[in-house]
């Protein structure tokens, strides 16, 4: 009882205004010791130990400078130290397709060093092989006889049923072949695929399913180096936290279409904790919740596919514009394979784009390739017009739901972009497919766009969409939201949405324009902020200046808190506001996250409290938060504290739990 009411507490002071705030208190300014510490909320992971004192030494202003030029910053040494086992992050789509893709996984489960039965057969001269398949019972019977038993025994396993049953003199030898011959496959595929029953002895088979950290890693470390990786493989999630050394390469001999998705997300989750160019990061994870696409949709024909398309659409599409031309991050997005799939634009087709059944392109060759060849990828698709992208590219991702558009307008975009595709599955680049586009002439927004256009329909459409004002306001209202408060004073969302429509939609400008204002170091933005999990988890570690060694385990509570990475279903994203985060759920997660942190209990993180040691429960709180904290936060750890032993990590723990450190 007593702790439920301590997190109902703890969310009531999370969404409550702050106490002692004005009228407005957008026109209040911050001391300069707390605008340095809302500059680090806001603009990085959370202030590390020094940042603060850092951040002085530079000069406030200086240091913004240096974060809005990311180019400018050397990277820091331990983020390259942690990125070069993850090789998949350098990988092109092609590559991750051919190395981790459907074919490739379907290659390894036929991997059986046992050639198919029927090719037996094929092997036979012209003469006999039609004796076997297609001449009388007689004939078959005759040329089975002549044949060495050991061969026989081949040809009978590889007979269909229907043909065995019409040969009397063999049909029981014929079933006793085809058993015999699944159970050397069974055999084989159990050894190639051993289960922990067949390397491990009953008791080491019990201590390694217990799920507790000793007995586990007792039966492991008396295995040999290669049986590890292969045992390590079999183990549940929770028990392959505690082999970091052996996760990855026993993930890539048993599910290697999970590879790529689990570096980026560790990679995300090392970024966030390390990089010194913060404010960057921020922004990528800002604009991959705004252009989102959820990496665990399956695509038709090609399973995994999206998980394996995500990588390059952070690393290609959003990273390198997110302080660049809005323009260019709209239709780097667009034409992204990962977004044509995840918003099904690769099968949208103009109504009538085929003339003779589901399969016959009418206009023109792909890039120059017949029709006739285009790759199968190309010529299945015939579900006519998906409107997905065309309805999203304006509600979510440019105008707004108020924007202006009809759904006459939603149907002329989709038929803009009809023709934008993916070449194959195996290929995942985007290509202009003649086609299946819509060459008829189409109003967008009252810009007629006329007929007999190809490509450049689409183009078009991106531009008109990058150029609109209610993409200038929308725009400017998200990142005020993200960066200054869930409901940013009018004022400063159209002074950003000016400077978005003066420079071409520059989007480090309109940062420039945010972080210059009054509002954004006002007693109105102040911890106006909840973090979300991923923020959370990058700031406790950050607070406690830990090392994160192994990201799989924080990557699995940042999952419980709420927010799986890269895998949100809805194309809406997260909702970017303090509400979203803040079910009761959630509220322990984090608790039992920042409790589990201090104390040394999570896997691949490691704390040192010592440097604590002697010091008093404010002076923790002020190393943690990077200002005093709230006198009902000192309050509530005073009471948190009543019979325990306020070591520092205890202290700790109550700190990170508190409403000062869940707000940014």
């Amino acid at each position: 009882m007593k702790r439920a009411f301590a997190i109902a507490a703890a969310v009531a002071a999370m969404s409550l205004p702050r106490p002692g705030r004005t009228a407005d208190p957008f026109e209040q300014k911050l001391s300069p010791d707390r605008q340095i510490v809302q500059a680090l909320n806001r603009l990085t992971f959370g202030p590390r130990p020094g940042d603060v004192e850092e951040v002085r030494r530079i000069g406030l202003a200086k240091w913004i400078e240096q974060q809005l030029h990311p180019e400018q910053i050397a990277e820091n040494p331990v983020l390259a130290e942690r990125l070069a086992p993850l090789d998949t992050l350098k990988m092109p789509p092609a590559e991750l397709v051919a190395n981790f893709g459907p074919q490739r996984n379907m290659g390894m489960a036929m991997m059986t060093a046992m050639e198919p039965p029927f090719a037996v057969i094929n092997r036979l001269p012209q003469a006999v092989r039609f004796k076997i398949m297609q001449g009388t019972a007689e004939e078959r019977t005759a040329a089975l006889d002549e044949m060495e038993p050991q061969v026989r025994a081949k040809i009978l396993a590889a007979l269909p049923d229907n043909v065995a049953e019409h040969t009397p003199k063999y049909k029981e030898e014929a079933a006793a072949a085809r058993k015999a011959l699944e159970e050397e496959r069974r055999a084989e595929s159990r050894k190639r695929f051993p289960q922990l029953q067949d390397l491990l002895k009953p008791e080491e088979v019990a201590a390694a399913r217990s799920g507790e950290k000793d007995r586990v890693v007792a039966a492991i470390n008396r295995l040999d180096p290669e049986q590890r990786v292969a045992v390590v493989s079999m183990l549940p999630p929770k028990s392959q936290a505690f082999f970091p050394e052996y996760r990855r390469e026993a993930q890539m001999k048993r599910t290697p279409q999970m590879v790529p998705g689990e570096d980026l997300k560790q990679a995300r989750l090392y970024r966030a904790v390390y990089s010194n160019r913060q404010l960057e990061e921020v922004l990528v994870d800002y604009w991959l919740n705004h252009f989102n696409v959820d990496s665990t949709k399956n695509v038709a024909m090609a399973p995994f596919l999206e998980q394996l398309l995500i990588g390059s659409f952070e690393r290609d599409a959003i990273r390198p514009h997110v302080l660049g031309h809005f323009k260019d991050l709209l239709l780097a997005t667009a034409r992204h394979p990962a977004m044509l799939y995840y918003l099904d634009n690769w099968e949208s087709v103009a109504p009538g784009s085929f003339e003779v059944g589901p399969f016959a392109p009418r206009r023109g060759t792909l890039n120059g390739v017949p029709n006739s060849i285009i790759p199968n990828g190309l010529q299945r698709l015939s579900h006519g017009l998906n409107e997905n992208y065309g309805r999203e590219v304006m509600e979510l991702h440019t105008l707004g739901v108020k924007g202006g558009y009809t759904q006459a307008d939603v149907i002329a975009v989709a038929r803009c972009f009809t023709g934008w595709t993916v070449r194959s599955p195996e290929n995942p680049e985007f290509v202009f497919a003649p086609f299946m586009h819509d060459f008829g002439e189409k109003t967008v927004l009252g810009h007629k766009i006329p007929a007999g256009g190809g490509e450049e329909d689409g183009l078009k459409v991106i531009d008109i969409l990058a150029h609109h004002p209610s993409t200038a306001k929308f725009i400017s209202l998200g990142l005020a939201r993200h960066f200054v408060a869930d409901h940013p004073p009018q004022a400063l969302v159209d002074r950003m949405a000016q400077t978005f429509v003066k420079t071409d939609g520059d989007l480090r400008a309109v940062m420039e324009t945010m972080l210059r204002s009054p509002e954004f170091f006002s007693e109105g933005a102040w911890e106006a902020r909840v973090k979300s999990p991923l923020e959370m988890a990058a700031s406790t570690i950050r607070a406690m200046g830990a090392e994160l060694t192994d990201a799989y385990a924080t990557l699995q509570k940042i999952a419980d808190m709420g927010q799986a990475l890269y895998a949100k279903m809805e194309p809406t994203g997260y909702p970017d506001v303090a509400e979203t985060w803040l079910g009761a759920t959630s509220v322990i997660a984090r608790m039992n996250f920042a409790a589990a942190v201090a104390m040394g209990q999570v896997p691949g993180v490691t704390a040192d409290t010592s440097r604590w040691q002697g010091a008093d429960t404010a002076s923790i709180a002020k190393a943690l938060l990077g200002h005093d904290a709230s006198p009902q936060t000192l309050q509530a750890i005073a009471t948190g504290l009543e019979g325990r032993n306020p070591s520092p990590a205890v202290v700790a723990s109550l700190v990170l739990g508190s409403p000062d450190f869940e707000r940014r």
